[in-house]
């Protein structure tokens, strides 16, 4: 597939980007109406012709994750020849949704991954290593591969390997952009310098961070953004994705907030109630993504806490930009009134070089607040320490017990992943 950038409308006026998403929205309700068997019902009473405004596409009704839950076939859009590859998506609770694509799915996403890394400054003099495991039934990684060669780039499919054979493969192979989880980069610099490999002076230019957030709200670098680019001298660029919405938000050069590409996906920001918020006021991510084919979703609740960033970029674009991922809405704890975003306890931990590993255990006190336990991996002579450096961030304080990484990890319940919130309220 070729990459043709100016066919994006990244850079067109504000005005026109909105003007031509309310057609591709009309075009889109039209489509899925005609071939979806949970919109055509849905959406049974709402002519395409009527959304005439933005405002008017609000008033459609939300779609979200528990609707995909209750029964994930009423979503599907293709026969069962045309789907070519399954991935799948798990839900707070653990349980599995499974996502159809089909080759023009799969095209768009490399499209749109092609458009995110573009806009980070990479071309095809680079040359990619994606440390991401290809397996576990997840499109992100091969999302990223797809991306990276349709701009061009010589793309390496590393994965998790053993510090020796990361060693080896930059050494020899010269990688100018790595592609991985910002703890699992920071891990392999600490191990590679172990090795004595100078990882300041290596090749590697760029780290394009996925999963987790690594700027804090201001859109400075958070601590652990800080200790990346100190660790491996390199430029630092987040992304965040998800599957259902088969869309990325990723920085450009100018690290100023994750851009959206408009012709692929409708962006907006709600408050409680479902009303939209103004710029910088933090909200939940709803996306309708656009020209699926498998799965097409419409005004899909992410979960996920964020706020849009104001005004025109200074690379150029006008596409809608996001700030950092503050946490899952039902991440979200309340302490004697005071509503908490795990991130600003999390940066405020990732601060303290003393704190090795951490967790936070959130369960119901009542309906007005929650009961907060934070096991840290650290000296016992820290917890003053800990405790205001919480304070000062959150303007909150909760128990901190002292801890080991073993006991840490066993709490998490999936020790491949990092996690930081354990969240064992019950819901009602």
């Amino acid at each position: 597939m070729d990459f043709k950038q100016q066919y994006s409308w990244e850079f067109l006026s504000p005005e026109e980007i909105e003007q031509r998403s309310i057609r591709a929205l009309r075009n889109h309700i039209r489509h899925i109406r005609q071939i979806s068997p949970w919109y055509g019902e849905k959406l049974e009473n709402i002519e395409p012709d009527d959304i005439k405004t933005v405002d008017d596409f609000r008033l459609i009704p939300f779609t979200e994750r528990k609707d995909l839950e209750g029964n994930p076939d009423c979503f599907h859009c293709v026969t069962e020849e045309q789907i070519v590859e399954t991935v799948i998506t798990e839900t707070q609770n653990r349980k599995q949704i499974p996502f159809i694509l089909t080759v023009t799915d799969l095209d768009r996403i490399a499209y749109y991954e092609a458009l995110s890394f573009h806009s980070t400054g990479i071309n095809s003099s680079d040359r990619a290593q994606i440390l991401v495991n290809m397996d576990m039934m997840s499109n992100i990684a091969m999302a990223y591969y797809r991306g990276l060669i349709t701009l061009g780039v010589n793309t390496m499919r590393s994965g998790l390997l053993p510090v020796d054979m990361h060693k080896y493969n930059i050494q020899s192979l010269s990688p100018t952009v790595l592609i991985g989880e910002p703890s699992y980069l920071k891990k392999l610099a600490v191990e590679l310098q172990k090795f004595s490999f100078d990882t300041r002076n290596s090749s590697v230019e760029k780290l394009i961070c996925t999963v987790e957030s690594l700027r804090t709200p201001d859109m400075n670098l958070s601590p652990n953004g800080n200790i990346l680019e100190e660790l491996w001298g390199a430029q630092i660029y987040s992304t965040y994705t998800s599957p259902e919405i088969s869309a990325s938000y990723c920085d450009c050069t100018e690290q100023n907030g994750g851009h959206s590409h408009p012709e692929l996906v409708f962006t907006e920001i709600i408050d409680e109630k479902g009303n939209s918020v103004p710029d910088g006021t933090t909200g939940e991510l709803v996306a309708t993504p656009l020209g699926v084919e498998g799965m097409p979703l419409l005004r899909y609740k992410t979960g996920d806490i964020t706020f849009a960033v104001s005004g025109k970029c200074s690379c150029g674009r006008n596409s809608i930009r996001i700030g950092p991922i503050l946490g899952k809405k039902s991440q979200l704890f309340k302490l004697n009134g005071t509503t908490v975003y795990p991130l600003t306890i999390t940066n405020a931990l990732d601060q303290l070089d003393e704190v090795k590993d951490y967790i936070l255990i959130v369960e119901n006190e009542s309906s007005l607040t929650d009961r907060v336990f934070l096991h840290v991996a650290a000296p016992a002579s820290c917890i003053e320490k800990i405790s205001n450096q919480i304070r000062t961030a959150a303007n909150v304080s909760f128990p901190i017990l002292i801890s080991n990484t073993t006991t840490i990890q066993a709490f998490r319940k999936n020790p491949g992943k990092n996690m930081h919130i354990l969240d064992c309220r019950k819901k009602g």
